[in-house]
């Protein structure tokens, strides 16, 4: 099941998949998941050595390299979700097994969506047909378009309510980019629509990032919690009476993108017009916290659970994020599973 890792620079992609290795390993060892035997991750030695030497360098304070501009990095995961009735004693009979094939490539090789000068001069002129020419973005970024899942990454830290100010208008740019990511992805999606309806479907999530940069004041000013980890996943109640009035986790996360990345959040509802769905989207957030080293240097935060010196950061959000990969499983058709492996790619 190749997945796709769409994001600006910066935004946190690298720490993202070094923070998803981590996961699998605690989620592993967690001594409910001892017991149940409920989920199990293996990986080629390659990547165990790439993401164990970056979780080593994070707990030294060292953040992780960003990807290379014109690389498109590769990343395969095996994982085993426990059958609920099992046959047999072999590990294959107990375990449901998807491959899990991560595509991640440098926001650089996203910037032909910023320039387009191209579009515009034909727009005024009056001869722009309104065919995007995708053969125009780099091969990576077309391989991503192939994927099924998609998983896009909002950087939260560009946050800002200070009209007309850079800060202001920086956020600005940054929505309207990934607007048009969005905008790129439905396009390409409706054209496949037409072909093949199956390869079409998408599975789209989106990424929360960096909620500990969030301006304080603008948690104040909307009366934003602190910290999401304490709302729920889903409202409560008995058979959907007297539910919670209390803000789920999903509500606030569309809450964010609705005020602040508006261009971004109406894209995507625009595209279940063009047949790509992006309403069924999951939320996650995705949060590492920091400190200061005696450089002043803003480092991975580490903390001790139990005796164990680890990394403080989302561990609950990457998990119900594992989980959910069991649920797009199932759902997705097999012949679409198969079909989507990239050859030749750099990574």
């Amino acid at each position: 099941m190749p997945v796709a890792i769409f994001g600006d620079r910066s935004c946190g992609k690298t720490i993202f998949l070094s923070l998803l290795y981590e996961s699998q390993i605690r989620y592993t060892n967690s001594k409910e998941n001892v017991g149940a035997g409920e989920f199990r991750f293996t990986t080629d030695p390659s990547f165990t050595s790439i993401f164990g030497n970056i979780r080593t360098n994070l707990t030294k304070g060292q953040w992780a390299d960003a990807t290379l501009k014109g690389n498109l990095g590769k990343y395969k995961f095996k994982y085993g979700y426990r059958r609920m009735i099992s046959v047999g004693s072999e590990a294959s009979s107990r375990f449901d097994i998807m491959d899990f094939t991560v595509y991640d490539i440098a926001g650089e090789d996203l910037d032909i969506l910023r320039s387009l000068e191209q579009y515009r001069e034909s727009i005024a002129t009056g001869t722009y047909k309104g065919e995007f020419d995708f053969n125009s973005l780099s091969t990576s970024f077309q391989e991503l378009l192939k994927c099924n899942v998609l998983v896009f990454l909002i950087d939260l830290s560009k946050i800002n309510s200070e009209a007309r100010s850079e800060r202001f208008i920086e956020m600005r740019n940054y929505d309207v980019f990934m607007a048009t990511l969005i905008s790129a992805v439905s396009k390409y999606k409706s054209i496949v629509y037409e072909k093949d309806e199956k390869k079409a479907k998408i599975y789209p999530i989106f990424i929360l990032t960096k909620y500990d940069l969030l301006d304080k004041n603008i948690l104040k000013m909307n009366n934003w919690p602190e910290t999401y980890r304490d709302l729920p996943s889903e409202k409560t109640g008995i058979r959907g009476i007297f539910k919670s009035k209390e803000m789920t986790k999903e509500e606030f996360a569309k809450e964010i993108l609705i005020k602040y990345y508006g261009d971004t959040m109406a894209l995507s509802k625009g595209g279940a017009i063009a047949n790509v769905p992006f309403d069924k989207a999951g939320f996650f957030f995705s949060e590492i916290n920091t400190e200061q080293n005696e450089d002043g240097e803003i480092i991975p935060k580490l903390i001790k659970v139990k005796g164990s010196v680890v990394l403080d950061y989302s561990d609950n959000e990457y998990r119900s994020f594992i989980d959910r990969f069991r649920k797009i499983a199932n759902e997705m058709p097999d012949e679409v599973k198969e079909d989507q492996e990239f050859r030749g790619v750099r990574g």
